[in-house]
C-alpha cells in the first residue's frame, strides 16, 4: 500500500483492479481496441476473459504485453535493442529516457524489460493526456503515475515536491523502477536534453542531493525511430510556435496517440546506457550539490546521444542541410536519398506554411542527431590530441 499523500497520483493496487476491468470493458473504445487487436477472435469471449483479471500484472500480461507485440509485429520493420546486459534483474532504476513518441516510447521499453526477465516498471503519464475516465483507468492499470503539468507557481511547485518524494518512495521503499522523460513533452526538433529542472525535481527539499540521486540509480534510455512518429505533425507546431503561441485542437493529443501507435515505424532501437552511478565514481568527494547535478545531466545527454542509433535517413538529411555528399556512398544510397526527398516532399505538402521552410525544418529535424553524435566524437578527439 502506499502512503495516503500518494493516493491522488499512484497507479491502482491490486485491490482495485477488478472495478477498474468492470468499467473498460463497458467502454466502446475498449472494444474498438481489442478488435483491432484480436482481429480473428470472438470478442466477446476476449471481453468475458478479463473479468478474470484480478492483479496488475495478470492485465498487463493479458492485455498490454500483447497489445504492444502485436503493434511492434505490424509497424515495425524490426526493433532492435542495446545495453540492456548493463542492468541486473536484482536492481531497480530510474530510467530517464529519450522521448519521440507520447506511449510507444515506454511501452517498448515494457516489452524489452520483460524479454530480458526484468520486473516491468512504473511510468510517468502526464495530466494533460487524461482526456477521460477510461484513459485514467487503462492508465492506473498499467501502473502509470499521474504527473500533474501546468497551474499557478505555488501548485507547480507542490505538485513537484510531490513528485520527488512519490519517485523516492517507489524506487527505495516500494523496489520498483520507473520510467520518466528528459524533458516535458516530446523533443519536436531532433535534439535530445536533459532538463536541469527534472534531475532538480528529483532531490527537492533534501540536503544530501548527491546521496539521493545516487540511491535513485538513474540509467539513460535511447529510442532511434527509423520513421519519426508524428513528425510532419511536429513540425507544423514547431513552425506555428516561431510565429506566435501554438494552440492544440480538441482531440490532437488522442489523435497523436493512435497515429503514433499505428502508423509505419520501420525500424526501431532502444539502447539501455550504463548507470550514471558507475560513470560518477571518478567524481571528487567533496563536489557541491550544483557541479553534480550539472555532471548528471552532461552524462545523460552523452549517453542519449552517443547511443542514438543512426539511420540512412538521418545521415541524408545531414548532407542536405549541410549541402555536402559527406555520407553519400558511405552510409546511403542515391536512391534512398530520392526516396526520402519524395517522403519530405510529401509530407509538408499537406503542412500550412512555407513548403521550402517547413521541408528544411523536417530534414533539420532527422539531421539533429548525426550532429549531436558528431559534436561528441569531435569533442573525444579533441581530448585524446590534447592529453
Amino acid at each position: 500500500m502506499y502512503p495516503f499523500k500518494f493516493n491522488k497520483i499512484r497507479p491502482y493496487n491490486d485491490s482495485e483492479v477488478s472495478d477498474a476491468i468492470n468499467r473498460i470493458i463497458n467502454e466502446k473504445s475498449f472494444r474498438k481496441i481489442i478488435s483491432f487487436l484480436y482481429k480473428d477472435k470472438n470478442i466477446n469471449d476476449i471481453l468475458k476473459s478479463f473479468k478474470n483479471v484480478a492483479t496488475v500484472n495478470e492485465f498487463q500480461f493479458l492485455f498490454s504485453h500483447y497489445a504492444v507485440n502485436e503493434i511492434i509485429r505490424r509497424t515495425f520493420d524490426k526493433l532492435y535493442c542495446s545495453g540492456i546486459e548493463n542492468l541486473d534483474t536484482n536492481k531497480v532504476y530510474l530510467f530517464v529516457a529519450n522521448h519521440r513518441d507520447i506511449v510507444l516510447d515506454s511501452a517498448i521499453m515494457q516489452a524489452l524489460l520483460v524479454k530480458n526477465n526484468h520486473k516491468t516498471s512504473q511510468i510517468t503519464f502526464g495530466s494533460n493526456l487524461m482526456f477521460n475516465d477510461f484513459i485514467v483507468d487503462l492508465g492506473k492499470l498499467n501502473k502509470m503515475f499521474t504527473f500533474y503539468r501546468g497551474g499557478t507557481k505555488t501548485q507547480i511547485y507542490k505538485n513537484a515536491l510531490l513528485h520527488s518524494e512519490y519517485i523516492r518512495h517507489v524506487i527505495t521503499e516500494k523496489k520498483e523502477s520507473i520510467w520518466i522523460a528528459q524533458r516535458d513533452g516530446r523533443t519536436k526538433n531532433g535534439d535530445d536534453r536533459t532538463q536541469i529542472a527534472l534531475i532538480k525535481m528529483f532531490v527537492m527539499g533534501k540536503k544530501k542531493k548527491r546521496q539521493i540521486l545516487e540511491k535513485l540509480n538513474i540509467v539513460p534510455v535511447t529510442i532511434s525511430y527509423e520513421f519519426e512518429p508524428c513528425d510532419a505533425q511536429k513540425i507544423q507546431e514547431l513552425y506555428i510556435s516561431k510565429r506566435g503561441t501554438y494552440k492544440k485542437q480538441k482531440l490532437e493529443d488522442l489523435n497523436n496517440i493512435i497515429n503514433g501507435i499505428t502508423d509505419y515505424k520501420g525500424r526501431v532501437h532502444m539502447a539501455f546506457g550504463i548507470p550514471v552511478n558507475d560513470c560518477n565514481k571518478q567524481l571528487p568527494k567533496n563536489i557541491n550539490n550544483n557541479d553534480f547535478i550539472n555532471t548528471i545531466v552532461e552524462n545523460i545527454n552523452y549517453q542519449t546521444h552517443k547511443n542514438y542509433h543512426i539511420w540512412e535517413r538521418n545521415y541524408i538529411a545531414f548532407d542536405i542541410i549541410n549541402k555536402t555528399n559527406k555520407y553519400l556512398g558511405s552510409k546511403y544510397k542515391i536512391e534512398q536519398k530520392d526516396k526520402f526527398i519524395d517522403y519530405v516532399n510529401r509530407k509538408t505538402k499537406k503542412l500550412d506554411g512555407n513548403k521550402y521552410e517547413l521541408s528544411n525544418m523536417l530534414f533539420s529535424m532527422y539531421a539533429m542527431p548525426v550532429i549531436n553524435k558528431n559534436n561528441i566524437e569531435n569533442r573525444q578527439k579533441f581530448s585524446v590530441n590534447n592529453r
